[in-house]
This record gives structure tokens, C-alpha cells and sequence, in this order.
């Protein structure tokens, strides 16, 4: 090899939840310091520093990976830039600028689309690759956790409004 950087990443995973409408998901999603609520691999998400677009998050959880058999799980933490946030557009952008996940360079923007079925969640992002995965085990991560918040929104969501109503 001759030394050269390994190209970034760059991908979006979508998973659609059945019944909330958009903005409904947006109301909940919206807020920057909630992952905890609906990513089930985090633990805590607080607020570290900054108002609006520059705050910090703070979000902490067992690590992406599975320890190995007879070793204590890892707590893994990220912190977190709001880069940039459109309510109107039902989206934010962020950047991890400080992680021990094997983050370098990631970028992503999470958005809330309309579909048919009620309502999609959508992530973009462009990373350098990530210590201890490959860019298809990464991407299935990320799509899991998709298809994980639209659940939560459903349930959520849903229940406060039965049958579809």
C-alpha cells in the first residue's frame, strides 16, 4: 500500500414507520437531545455546551460491538455538533468531534420524509471508515437502528392515537 487514505463512506439507510405522519415524528425526532429516547443503543444523550446551531451532545451506551466471550462491554461515547437544523425540512445535521468508537470524520444528517405508509426515517452520512468494521457491517448497523426508531415511533406515536385515528 502506498499509504494513501482509504475513501470515505458514504450512504443513507431509510426505514419507514407505519401510521405517524411527518410532522407528528418530526415533534419527537426534532429534538436534538432526545436519541436516547429512540436510539435503543444509547443510554444518555445530554446537552454539553451551546445554544441552537454549534450545541454539543453527549450520548453514551454499550459500545457498536459485541465484547468477546468473558470480557466486561465497553461503555462507548460520543460527542456531538449540531452542524445545521431545518424544522421546516424536518432535518438536522451533526458531526462526531470526539468519540472512543473508532470515530475519525463522521457527518451524517438525520431527516424525517413523507411516505405513504405514514412516515420515513432517513440517515446520510459520509465517514472516514470506522476502526473495527467494514462499510457493509457499518451500514447494516446504521439500518438497524433505523428501522429501530421508526419502531419506537410507531409505538409511541401510534398508541396516542388508536386505531390509526
Amino acid at each position: 500500500m502506498d499509504g494513501a487514505p482509504a475513501a470515505a463512506w458514504r450512504g443513507t439507510v431509510r426505514a419507514v414507520a407505519s401510521g405517524p405522519a411527518p410532522g407528528a415524528a418530526w415533534a419527537l425526532l426534532g429534538d436534538f437531545f432526545s436519541l436516547d429516547r429512540w436510539v435503543s443503543t444509547v443510554r444518555t444523550c445530554r446537552r454539553v455546551e451551546g445554544d441552537e446551531v454549534g450545541r454539543v451532545r453527549y450520548c453514551e451506551g454499550p459500545v457498536n460491538m459485541a465484547a468477546a466471550p468473558g470480557e466486561a462491554a465497553v461503555v462507548g461515547w460520543s460527542k456531538e455538533r449540531l452542524l445545521e437544523v431545518d424544522h421546516a425540512g424536518r432535518r438536522y445535521s451533526y458531526e462526531v468531534v470526539e468519540s472512543n468508537k473508532g470515530f475519525g470524520r463522521y457527518r451524517a444528517t438525520m431527516r424525517v420524509e413523507d411516505d405513504p405508509a405514514g412516515c420515513a426515517v432517513a440517515w446520510s452520512f459520509e465517514a472516514d471508515p470506522v476502526e473495527g468494521w467494514t462499510q457493509e457491517g457499518f451500514v447494516g448497523f446504521l439500518e438497524e437502528l433505523a428501522r429501530g426508531v421508526a419502531r419506537r415511533l410507531e409505538e409511541e406515536i401510534n398508541v396516542a392515537k388508536p386505531d390509526g385515528v
